[in-house]
């Protein structure tokens, strides 16, 4: 019952971000350490993308196909958003340096203050609508 609400699913959307901005901050201080490190290669966190693949997978706005067996395989699979999770990918295509390297420090402290303020927000809205769910309830 409560979990085909919007409130539901924007409350699991708003913690998966936070979970997200959580991994994706270790990542980027594993990079900014390894920046003289020869041979390192980046990582990243992919979660946003995946996301909105799913979000969009529920819209039904596709062709459909007509399925006259059941062994045939229908143009789009709805992809549940609950099942989306991080992932963390390593960057081997690229090298900056001659040493293999390829952590760029500026692009990483660009990330990281971006990544940030995004946790912050994210944690604030999640932390405001459990407060308006103790208040609904009564509890303090």
């Amino acid at each position: 019952m409560f979990s085909d609400t919007t409130y539901a699913k924007t409350m699991t959307i708003a913690k998966g971000l936070v979970n997200t901005y959580a991994i994706r901050a270790e990542v980027i201080a594993d990079n900014i350490a390894n920046v003289s490190t020869p041979n390192f290669k980046r990582s990243d966190v992919t979660f946003e993308y995946e996301l909105n693949r799913a979000l969009n997978s529920e819209k039904n706005t596709g062709m459909k196909a007509n399925m006259t067996d059941p062994r045939h395989i229908p143009f789009e699979i709805p992809q549940d958003y609950k099942t989306v999770k991080p992932n963390i990918i390593v960057d081997y295509d690229t090298s900056y340096r001659n040493d293999k390297n390829n952590v760029d420090i500026d692009k990483e402290m660009a990330e990281e203050a971006k990544n940030t303020m995004r946790y912050q927000l994210f944690t604030q809205i999640v932390n405001s609508q459990y407060r308006q769910i103790r208040k609904v309830i009564g509890v303090s």
